[in-house]
């Protein structure tokens, strides 16, 4: 029996099997911030069971200053999987296998994740850095 994660419409696949859904939650919120505080429900499809996460509705509070440094350990140091993942979907002629891509959407799904996540982590880095005062 696998398990399925879908989060904002999105399949992503199982990390770990043993890990926890918990620990699953907490491992995606690396990409999907909002899932830090994330309703969980699961339900049985086929064989498979099915986790949806579902965002809290909520207020937010003031907004603190950024701290630099907090805001830099947030960009992940270390190569992002698009990358190997596209290899592995472009055929000989460099065109998208649109067949293999279609079977592994739910990785594809978890690399785009990834991807905008290291680039929002990025931009917030370079803003931060921008506020700086100047010596």
């Amino acid at each position: 029996m696998a398990r399925v994660f879908v989060y904002d419409g999105r399949e992503f696949p199982d990390p770990d099997p043993k890990l926890a859904v918990d620990e699953v939650r907490k491992q995606l919120a690396e990409f999907f911030p909002e899932l830090a505080n994330a309703d969980t429900r699961e339900d049985q499809r086929a064989e498979d069971t099915v986790v949806t996460f579902t965002k809290r509705i909520g207020t937010k509070g003031r907004r603190r200053s950024r701290d630099v440094v907090a805001v830099l350990r947030r960009v992940p140091a270390r190569r992002l999987r698009i990358f190997d993942l596209a290899a592995d979907l472009l055929d000989g002629d460099g065109e998208l296998d649109a067949d293999r891509a279609a079977a592994r959407q739910p990785e594809l799904n978890l690399a785009l994740a990834e991807a905008r996540a290291y680039a929002r982590a990025t931009q917030q880095a370079t803003e931060a850095l921008r506020q700086l005062p100047a010596r």
